[in-house]
């Protein structure tokens, strides 16, 4: 066998990068292949910069347009837009009441420039998204109750939004309504990829849902599955053995998934049977999951509407360290149905959860555990007062974004040649993959497993 020197094998690293160092323009609509998306042929890693604003508004539009040129700069080759229901309509409905022109001619000014876009909604009431005011005064019933029989508001992450039930029939037709009009008065052909509501889940500090409607999509549950569940409780507060009752959170799992699944499907009645789904899985691993999810793997079993699956609390706030429970249970559900998803991260990086000093790790750890799919970076503005955006106000990072772009030439190294070693070591006989890295557009083509 013969062996590369380490002098040789560095020569060798740095020659290949700099010949690839050039942008490559795609003739043919990308793939989705081993987790990884593939542009004629070859391996693109996404730099994804979410950006929060009201799309519903023209200046927004345009300042985003404004700033594409030194997005482009910083390397992004993808930019994911959230429509949040109640920017685009006022009557709660599901009708789009606002023009759609700005956020068209924003997504056109994405593609003219060869960057992604991904498109998201928010549709739920955990997290930061809100209903329309009007919905509520039309279906005040649609309201989730909590296991002290009180209506339910968002008081885990401080936004006090009004939250729904999943099991109300008039918000599933209302909010759908919505996902489908907003995603008709678009040219879906410029999507990359469409996200469901961030972060699908009950809520994390109070036991939900004991509304009517709940009741009786979970007694119709119990029948058609002949399970051996608890009756439903007759009186408030509902006691914990209630709401820890194993069939009761397979019921609350399935249902989460049913929810993201059914939503999923309206993208995909517009787009086409094809569009690419990412879909939100968050996992703290902390006692509180029963209530976020009924059961993560359950859920993760039945949400069959996947491509992407963005984890989230992928580094854990308490002892900062990776917090890894999210890619170990993703993978286990892989290989136990034998799926093949796309595994990246919702927030790999935000403005507000994560030291500068962390950044290494939590990057390194992000590439150990996903599919190379990419980096998303939230919320991706320039704010020197938002505590969430990564930028200043003249687009110099803050600190833990310049551990990314001041370092980003280092890190495609570091990526390149990582996944080079790999290659090196699959020609001469051993096992791996192979590697290739395009600076601009940050290309890659991985091992078979997409941990390089």
């Amino acid at each position: 066998m013969n062996h590369y020197t380490p002098t040789i094998m560095l020569f060798v690293a740095a020659t290949v990068l700099f010949a690839v160092n050039t942008p490559t323009a795609a003739t043919s609509r990308p793939e989705l292949k081993d987790g990884r998306v593939y542009v004629d042929g070859e391996h693109v890693f996404l730099k994804v910069a979410k950006t929060l604003h009201d799309f519903g508004q023209a200046n927004f539009c345009d300042r985003l347009i404004e700033d594409l040129d030194i997005l482009q700069e910083k390397h992004y080759n993808t930019i994911a837009l959230t429509a949040y229901w109640h920017h685009f309509d006022r009557t709660g409905d599901g009708t789009i009441d606002v023009s759609t022109e700005p956020l068209r001619r924003l997504i056109n000014a994405i593609r003219e420039r060869g960057m992604f876009v991904g498109f998201a909604v928010e549709t739920y009431g955990v997290g930061g998204g809100t209903l329309p005011d009007r919905f509520w005064r039309q279906y005040p019933d649609a309201v989730a109750i909590n296991g002290a029989g009180k209506p339910v508001s968002d008081t885990e992450y401080g936004f006090g939004a009004t939250v729904p039930t999943l099991f109300s029939p008039d918000y599933l037709k209302v909010s759908r309504a919505f996902i489908r009009n907003i995603t008709a008065a678009l040219d879906t052909d410029q999507i990359l990829y469409f996200e469901t509501t961030v972060e699908p889940q009950f809520i994390g500090n109070q036991d939900i849902d004991f509304s009517d409607h709940a009741r009786a999509a979970y007694e119709q549950w119990l029948t058609e599955n002949n399970a051996d569940g608890p009756s439903w409780p007759d009186s408030f507060p509902v006691d914990e053995s209630f709401t820890r009752h194993p069939v009761w959170n397979r019921f609350r799992a399935e249902a989460l998934a049913d929810w993201v699944n059914r939503d999923a499907a309206v993208f995909r009645e517009v787009a086409g049977p094809d569009a690419w789904i990412a879909v939100d899985y968050l996992e703290t691993g902390g006692l509180e999951m029963y209530r976020r999810n009924g059961d993560s793997k359950t859920f993760l079993r039945k949400l069959t509407c996947a491509d992407i699956i963005q984890v989230n609390w992928h580094w854990h706030l308490g002892n900062r360290s990776p917090n890894d429970i999210a890619y170990e249970n993703v993978r286990a559900v892989m290989k136990e149905t034998d799926r093949n998803w796309a595994i990246a991260e919702h927030m790999t990086l935000n403005g507000s959860d994560f030291r500068p000093e962390e950044v290494p790790e939590i990057l390194r750890n992000a590439l150990r555990q996903g599919t190379r799919f990419g980096w998303d970076f939230v919320n991706v503005t320039a704010n020197t007062d938002d505590f969430f955006a990564m930028y200043h106000d003249d687009w110099s990072p803050k600190p833990v974004m310049a551990e990314v772009d001041d370092n980003w030439d280092a890190w495609l190294t570091e990526i390149y040649q990582t996944t080079l070693l790999s290659r090196l070591r699959n020609a001469f006989g051993c096992t791996g993959g192979t590697s290739r890295w395009y600076g601009p557009v940050h290309m890659v083509e991985t091992g078979n497993d997409g941990r390089g």
